[in-house]
């Protein structure tokens, strides 16, 4: 079986991993796993409300573990990426 070799997009802007961008990283997981963002060339969505709860979980462990470690955006921007994670996914539940 052959490797397909994946066309990347200019990647040069991603050369300073931030804690913004990690955060984002994981709210993009939970989006995906809501089924509220696809692959680009994807026909359907996938759904996987658990790995959706897991990485809200790590973006909480996350929360816990940088308690007075992070600058005062870096904390607003956290809990508003775990709140809005919650109300998501409270909302794909009900």
């Amino acid at each position: 079986m052959m490797n397909k070799k994946c066309k990347c997009e200019d990647l040069s802007s991603l050369v300073n991993p931030s804690f913004e961008s990690l955060v984002s990283s994981i709210y993009s997981a939970v989006l995906f796993n809501l089924g509220e963002i696809k692959l680009k060339d994807a026909d359907e969505v996938c759904e996987n409300v658990d790995m959706a709860r897991f990485n809200i979980g790590l973006l909480e462990m996350l929360e816990e573990k940088t308690k007075g470690n992070l600058s005062q955006e870096e904390n607003a921007y956290l809990k508003s990426v775990i709140l809005n994670s919650q109300e998501r996914l409270s909302e794909h539940l009900s």
